[in-house]
């Protein structure tokens, strides 16, 4: 187990490879848990560096309280909303009517999907946008029913990415609602095994009770 201070380090380093304005981002881990705070130049810049953090092994939960410094010669909300729309448009994996509202730079989605990752791919469409503070994701997606023998569904999708590393995890599922427990190597496995159950359709709420080993 890796002590704060060879986690510190490891976060330092992994910015320091990302270049996204790391200089600027003070780091605190305190048992593993990792603290951000400072300024960054673009809301992709945070969450890259957000992305980057939780890829270390030894990080069990990451706060987020940095800020995007908003320049100078950044774009009025007008036409950031304009450029995300367009955006939104034109990325085919984005259904029609998923909309973009913009206020003092944070910009929000709303709509309704069928599907999770195409409420994932609106949020990607917009994020690297010049003058994106903040994205906040309202973008609701459509209750199915859920599937039949929903555990071994959620049982086959975790295999398929964990490997024979699933078999640590403890799943159970009734009426769209998943339960998991066990432990895991990293916060970002954690992170897309949740993106990856969410994905099924039915799926009306995940228990993530995982911890990262």
């Amino acid at each position: 187990m890796k002590r704060d201070p060879e986690v510190h380090q490891d976060v330092r380093s992994e910015l320091e490879v990302l270049d996204a304005g790391h200089r600027s981002v003070e780091i605190t881990a305190h048992h593993g848990v990792v603290y951000l705070t400072g300024l960054v130049e673009s809301y992709a810049h945070k969450w890259a560096i957000d992305r980057a953090v939780t890829r270390i092994v030894g990080v069990k939960d990451l706060r987020d309280h940095l800020h995007v410094r908003r320049p100078d010669a950044a774009p009025d909300d007008g036409p950031i909303a304009r450029a995300a729309n367009h955006g939104l448009r034109w990325d085919a994996r984005v259904p029609n009517g998923i909309r973009a509202e913009v206020t003092d730079g944070v910009l929000c989605l709303r709509g309704v999907v069928e599907r999770f990752w195409q409420r994932v791919a609106a949020e990607e469409a917009v994020r690297n946008l010049r003058g994106v503070r903040d994205v906040v994701n309202e973008i609701a997606v459509l209750r199915l029913a859920p599937p039949p023998h929903l555990t071994l569904l959620v049982e086959a999708t975790i295999r398929r990415r964990l490997g024979p590393g699933s078999e640590i995890i403890s799943i159970a599922g009734k009426q769209g609602v998943v339960r998991l427990s066990g432990v895991v190597p990293t916060l970002a496995t954690l992170g897309e095994i949740e993106l990856a159950i969410w994905s099924i359709p039915g799926i009306t709420w995940i228990d993530n009770q995982l911890l990262v080993e």
